[in-house]
Parts: structure tokens; C-alpha cells; sequence
């Protein structure tokens, strides 16, 4: 996908250059989603270092080149944000997630909550489709007219993004769509041009 317009760089063209987004479609329970970037070492590095080294200033090095073309692709939509557990986000000084897609200027609902510690990566597949007896409500709302993104930062057996599906579902949204920073390979990847 080519930048339809200049905004301001916020990394060397080496880094760049590395990052090569890719967006990739791929579907999850019948719903459209996108992945920015595929999972690549160099991805998951700087993921690992925003998110597992508080590097707070990297937020704007993921999606900071394309942010006009996602307000444009998902106008209209209200952004439902995959939570992190918020003692881990106090440890962090931000929720990462949320950080990530700020600057897409879509309004954000965040109303789910994680409740305890589940690191995903550490959880075997079983105990990973586990994961929403760890997501809550913060509040709830009726969704009836709202068409919903719900946004993450890796895609990987897609656990975490399946409960959250099957949770905002149950407020009745207009729409769904997901989209995420990277999402590891598979053979379903097909890119959009």
C-alpha cells in the first residue's frame, strides 16, 4: 500500500524500510480484519520494546505513516481497544494497545477490562482459548448503530480477539472489524492492494 499522504517521520528510512508494512486480510468468526504488518523478528523486536521495555515513544513508529489511510478505510467506526492487564499498564506507565491507535482519529470506547495477569505468549493453546474468564465489562453500552474496530497489537491464535468478538457481540453492534499492528504468517495471508 503506497502513503497517500506526508506526515511527519518518525524513524530512519533503514527502519522503514524494515518494517514493510503488509496489509494482509484475514477473517475471524466471519468478520473482516486487517493486519498492518506481518510478525516478522524485527516486528516482534520493536512490539517487545515498546510493550515489554515501557519504550513509550515508539507508539508513533507503527501505524504513524498510515494514519490517514485507516481513518479512511474505517470512517465511521469506534475504536474497542484489546485490554491489558492493569497492573501491567501501571508497571508500563500506558496501555500499549491503546497508545498504538490514539492518533487514529476514531473515537475510543475502551470498555472491557482485563482482570488478571494471562500472558497469552506464556499459556499453551488449550489454556490460551481460556483467556475470557479474564475479560470483564467495564461498562456497558448498547451498540445498536455502532460500527466497531476492535484493535490489538499481535495476532497469533487469535484466543484473545475470539472472546472479545464473542463479548461485544453481545452489545449488539452495527458492524465489526478488527484490526491489528502484526499478525504471524499463515497460509490464508492474502494482501491487499
Amino acid at each position: 500500500m503506497c502513503r497517500l499522504f506526508d506526515d511527519d517521520v518518525c524513524i530512519c528510512p533503514k527502519c522503514q524500510d524494515e518494517l514493510d508494512p503488509k496489509f494482509v486480510s484475514f477473517k475471524v468468526d466471519g468478520y473482516k480484519a486487517l493486519a498492518v504488518y506481518e510478525y516478522t523478528p524485527f516486528i516482534k523486536n520493536l512490539i517487545y520494546l515498546y510493550k515489554g521495555c515501557f519504550d513509550y515513544e515508539l507508539n508513533e513508529t507503527f501505524l504513524n505513516l498510515y494514519i490517514k489511510e485507516i481513518e479512511m478505510r474505517f470512517c465511521g467506526y469506534k475504536i474497542i481497544p484489546i485490554p491489558s492487564y492493569v497492573e501491567d499498564d501501571k508497571k508500563r506507565g500506558f496501555n500499549h494497545v491503546l497508545e498504538a491507535f490514539k492518533k487514529v482519529g476514531l473515537e475510543v470506547l475502551p470498555i472491557i477490562e482485563k482482570t488478571a495477569h494471562q500472558k497469552q505468549a506464556d499459556q499453551t493453546a488449550k489454556k490460551r482459548k481460556e483467556i475470557g474468564k479474564y475479560l470483564a465489562f467495564k461498562e456497558k453500552i448498547n451498540l445498536g448503530k455502532t460500527k466497531v474496530l476492535i484493535v490489538d497489537d499481535i495476532y497469533t491464535t487469535g484466543s484473545t480477539m475470539r472472546a472479545t468478538i464473542n463479548m461485544v457481540e453481545r452489545l449488539n453492534p452495527k458492524d465489526i472489524k478488527v484490526l491489528v499492528l502484526a499478525k504471524t504468517s499463515d497460509k490464508g495471508f492474502k494482501k491487499v492492494t
